[in-house]
Formats: structure tokens, sequence, C-alpha cells
């Protein structure tokens, strides 16, 4: 994955990737005939663990603290997948197949962390966390001075207290 993200998914070569992953590039069109192909299937592996790893957190009646903490050891990841996403759809966005990816891999997230909320709240709940995650995770790395997961979550509780105010 570093250098889908150093480089960019549409900069990287079938040479390069070989060269990074250890393997003489014949072995990898065996495998891959495109980058492209292979790109979509480390994403898929990727998202799929973590999705998996958030269905068990929430299976094992785990507070929402615990996905927070999921979540938050795993930040130059999930960094790492958000630029990439954001790649595909600024440089790749004419190819359906790369757009479904990112599209597909933010739903198989969301129904994840749908499981953390009770089923008689509103259908979004996953959504509005993914979202804040990933606001919070960009603002995170690019503020001057270290702001920790606590913090951002505690703001987090002060916003829903001032939508509330406002109802």
């Amino acid at each position: 994955m570093p250098i889908f993200v150093s480089k960019g998914v549409s900069s990287v070569s079938m040479r390069e990737l070989s060269s990074a992953l250890g393997v003489s590039t014949g072995t990898l069109y065996h495998y891959f005939p495109t980058k492209e192909i292979l790109f979509e299937s480390m994403v898929k592996q990727l998202v799929a663990i973590d999705a998996k790893e958030i269905t068990e957190l929430s299976e094992s009646h785990s507070a929402l603290s615990d996905i927070m903490n999921f979540v938050a050891s795993r930040e130059s990841h999930f960094m790492n997948l958000m630029l990439l996403a954001v790649d595909v759809k600024r440089q790749l966005s004419e190819s359906d197949e790369l757009v479904k990816l990112v599209e597909d891999s933010f739903d198989l997230y969301r129904t994840a962390l749908d499981r953390f909320f009770p089923a008689d709240t509103n259908a979004t709940s996953g959504r509005a966390f993914l979202s804040f995650f990933l606001g919070a995770l960009f603002l995170k790395n690019k503020a001057t001075k270290e702001t920790g997961w606590p913090e951002l979550f505690a703001g987090l509780e002060n916003l829903k207290v001032l939508f509330q105010n406002t109802e």
C-alpha cells in the first residue's frame, strides 16, 4: 500500500510494484494482469479485514469507546486508505470499477459501524460516525499542534449537545 499512497495509483508502474513487493515483474503479471486489479484486490482484502474486526467488536457487545480505540490505534492505516480513495476519485474517476471499489468500501465500513448503534436509532449512525472519523482524521493530520483522539471524541459529545439544544 505505501507505494500507491506515495506515488498515486495512476503513477505507479508494474515494475515499481514488483520491486516494492520483492517479486519479478513476470510473477506479478501472472497473478495480476494490471496494477488496477492488484490495487482492487489489495483494497478489498484490507477493507474486509477491517470490517470483520469491527463486526467482531460489535458482536462481543463492546462499547462505542472500543470502536473509537480501534480506529485511533490504526490511524495511519485509515489515513492511507482515505488518501487512496481521494486519489481514485480525483485521478481515476473514469474507472467505473475503481470508483465502485471506493463506494463499496465505504459501504462495508458503514454497515459494520451500524452494528454499534441500537436498531431503533437512525439508520445513518454508522455513516455519521464514519464521516466524523474521516473528517477528524484529516484535521488531526493537518493540525499544527497534536490533537489527541480523546479530545476529538469529547468534541463530538459537545456537538451532540449543541445539536440537541437547537431542535
